[in-house]
This record gives C-alpha cells, sequence and structure tokens, in this order.
C-alpha cells in the first residue's frame, strides 16, 4: 500500500457507504456525484457535467479523502473551505458529502459547508 491509496480501514469504511451506482447530492449545491468504481487508488465519480459531456468518470484520488478523514478525525470538525484552501482538495463538495455519509459525522451546516464529529 502508498500513501496515494486508501489504509485498510478507510477502504472498509468508504466501501460501507458507497458503491458503484451509488448517487451522492453535494451538500450546499446538491449537485449529483454517482459512484462508477471504490479502488484502492480512489473514487471513481461522474458529475452530472462529465454526465452531460460524455467524458466519463473522473477519480478522486484516495489522499483527498484521507486528508479530509484525519483532518476531521484530529479536529472534531471540517469545512469545505479548509479542504480547498488548507488541504488543497479540488474535490472539496463531493468529499464532504462523502465524510457526511460516515457514522458519527453531522451536518453542523451547509452554506458554508462544515461536518462534525461526534465519536459514539
Amino acid at each position: 500500500m502508498s500513501a496515494a491509496e486508501f489504509n485498510d480501514a478507510l477502504f472498509d469504511q468508504v466501501s460501507e457507504v458507497v458503491s458503484p451506482g451509488t448517487a451522492i447530492l453535494t451538500l450546499s449545491t446538491n449537485s449529483l456525484n454517482r459512484i462508477t468504481a471504490v479502488e484502492r487508488k480512489g473514487v471513481w465519480v461522474e458529475t452530472e457535467r462529465s454526465m452531460r459531456l460524455g467524458t466519463g468518470p473522473q477519480l478522486v484520488p484516495a489522499w483527498m479523502i484521507t486528508a479530509a478523514w484525519n483532518r476531521l478525525r484530529d479536529k472534531g470538525e471540517l469545512s469545505q473551505q479548509e479542504l480547498l484552501n488548507e488541504l488543497n482538495v479540488k474535490r472539496s463538495a463531493f468529499v464532504c458529502a462523502l465524510l457526511a455519509k460516515f457514522p458519527g459525522v453531522h451536518i453542523r451546516s451547509t452554506r458554508p459547508t462544515l461536518l462534525e464529529l461526534y465519536e459514539a
């Protein structure tokens, strides 16, 4: 496993909440993201735009989801702006929507997007 891949625990967690065919709406704009595959290197996602243009799914790299999950666990909260500006996660809206599906993650706000982690 490389740093560019999910570790076992996060891969399992992602795989439990999404699978091919799962549709996720972004939290602030309700934009559609359809999962086409979940792999060790990341999640393949089709957006409304890629479906309209016929460009196919794009990879949201595992490192983006890992960085977001680590920050959320470390701080107990995570904003989309923090993801975009501090962690350089360019698919921040999708990553926030994905993390919001994890057990214990609650959406505190959608405008701006802010997630909170409640440990069980």
